[in-house]
């Protein structure tokens, strides 16, 4: 990690421009050539001497200042709200993940052809008695033409020696100059495979990246992240050794999602993912691919040598979950023991509940109740964070999901 302290003292540098961006938050424009220097004076800004209205040092309000960087975060976004998405993540990953925030907004249906940068800080104060914690956003933003150069632009505001993550939240093109430029700088990729237009199409190239251009880096998807509950839960339902039969005998699988009311663009990526992972798990092979009917979808695995039936059906509860899974029913057989099974978890109203439910042949209902967090984007992107190495997992998840959907 990089950090230095800047502790406060008397100064005379160019910074007082700069105390705005430090004391109030704000977000100074500068030219594209002087955003270096423009983070010095910004630092500077953050050490300088605090006096009272008489003019006199205030011991008490000099509060040193903790510059921390641990790694290099560069998102890309397409408007104004995800500018505003940005800089709130890259503020709110400073008590964990204090980062170097290089925002590139992209808007090729301007007419003119101009660039513009902007620097701003966001700081946070774990300890009222300790280091005030501080990191930078250098923001660029291109319209026209110049959104060909945005990409250029992040080599030399890198800060050396730390890892460098892209997050790009809207739907990646995974393709072109841009993404390769990017690409060619960075060591992970954390996309969110919920705002994809076309999953299949999408889940296809990321697929494709990962396993032969880009062996080296590391692919995340904010949807993995989603379904780390569902998979422990999942999981947790054949870890008891009688259980552990049924995950070979398994006839059908029902998945409800969030989907929109109107029935247009429909996105089950989630439970795709789903799929993949417990496909991954149990060998299992694809044998149709992703039949859509509005909403609702079917598919048909190989498992084991016998058909799998999987539906998948859409409904529109919260717009605000779209693509969200809903509930999971998971049903097994072992004729020759005479025995059967439904395992089904089911998402309360509230969304931060679910009832988990075993119903076994000629055997008591077994049921309970689990909290399952609610987790913004900001919280599933650093829960991504958190993950060193490559997530092998998800990737070959990802890759049969790819398969599936054909």
């Amino acid at each position: 990690m990089s950090e230095k302290t800047f502790e406060p003292g008397i100064n005379t540098t160019p910074a007082d421009e700069y105390e705005g961006v430090i004391i109030r938050g704000e977000a100074k424009e500068i030219g594209l050539a002087e955003i270096e220097k423009g983070i010095t004076a910004l630092w500077q800004a953050a050490t300088k001497t605090k006096k009272d209205q008489e003019g006199e040092i205030n011991p008490e309000a000099q509060t040193p200042v903790a510059r921390a960087c641990v790694l290099n975060l560069v998102i890309f976004t397409e408007s104004d709200a995800g500018l505003d998405q940005a800089s709130e993540t890259a503020a709110r990953l400073t008590w964990s993940y204090p980062c170097r925030a290089i925002v590139l907004v992209a808007r090729p249906d301007r007419p003119t052809d101009e660039m513009m940068a902007s620097i701003s800080a966001h700081c946070q104060l774990p300890d009222p008695k300790g280091n005030k914690v501080c990191c930078e956003q250098i923001t660029i933003e291109g319209s026209g033409h110049s959104v060909e150069r945005l990409a250029s632009m992040v080599l030399p505001l890198l800060v050396a020696d730390l890892p460098v993550v892209l997050w790009w939240p809207g739907d990646p093109t995974l393709e072109g100059p841009s993404f390769e430029r990017l690409m060619a700088t960075s060591d992970r990729l954390i996309v969110d495979s919920r705002r994809f237009v076309d999953p299949a199409r999408s889940f296809a190239r990321l697929a494709a990246l990962s396993e032969m251009r880009y062996r080296e880096t590391a692919f995340n998807d904010l949807n993995w992240a989603r379904l780390t509950p569902w998979r422990r839960i999942i999981a947790q339902f054949f870890d008891p050794l009688l259980m552990m039969p049924y995950l070979q005998h398994i006839d059908k699988i029902t998945i409800e999602y969030e989907a929109p009311d109107d029935r247009t663009l429909p996105n089950f990526s989630e439970a795709l993912l789903l799929i993949g992972w417990m496909g991954n798990q149990l060998d299992w092979q694809a044998a149709f691919t992703v039949q859509k009917e509005g909403v609702n979808a079917s598919l048909i695995v190989n498992a084991g040598g016998k058909p799998l039936s999987i539906q998948f059906s859409g409904h529109n509860d919260r717009q605000d979950e779209l693509g969200g899974i809903t509930s999971v029913k998971i049903e097994a057989s072992i004729p020759a023991e005479n025995r059967s099974a439904i395992f089904t978890i089911a998402l309360k109203e509230d969304y931060e509940h679910a009832e988990v439910i075993t119903l076994e042949r000629d055997k008591p209902v077994r049921s309970r109740m689990v909290s399952l967090e609610k987790r913004d984007e900001t919280d599933l992107l650093g829960e991504d964070l958190a993950i060193i190495k490559r997530d092998r997992i998800y990737e070959k998840s990802l890759a049969l999901a790819s398969k599936l959907v054909g």
